[in-house]
């Protein structure tokens, strides 16, 4: 599996669209294989999503996503995981071990009690390589 975690200062980047750099997580079983740092597009959100899909990206995780950028990805084929918000480290091993749904791990506002329903954010529950 493929997976793009957007950067920001060695956390999940709030912002997708504006973000400059992601790292490829390249997995099997749970097991990270590869990493590779990318330096996403400075243009649109669009065009960072066309890179992520030229790295032959699987799934996507981040921060917020505007909903164009969201459907660009979607229709590339690339699983959208948004609204993450923590260390790089601490959700790249969450994502790995399946916890990626945790609150631990969702933006603020965007918690169980916060976030106006999973679907409408993203969000999913037990989500992660070990879930699948």
């Amino acid at each position: 599996m493929r997976t793009v975690f957007t950067i920001w200062h060695d956390r999940i980047a709030p912002v997708f669209d504006v973000a400059g750099q992601a790292l490829l997580v390249v997995s099997e079983n749970g097991a990270t294989l590869a990493q590779e740092n990318l330096v996403l597009s400075a243009g649109s959100a669009a065009a960072k999503v066309a890179s992520l899909a030229e790295a032959r990206a699987n799934v996507l995780i981040c921060g917020a996503i505007s909903r164009p950028a969201r459907f660009a990805a979607i229709a590339y084929g690339i699983e959208v995981h948004s609204f993450i918000a923590g260390s790089v480290r601490e959700v790249i091993e969450a994502w790995l071990e399946g916890r990626l749904g945790e609150n631990a791990f969702a933006m603020p506002g965007c918690g169980r009690k916060g976030c106006q329903g999973r679907k409408r954010c993203g969000r999913t529950g037990g989500s992660g390589p070990a879930s699948l």
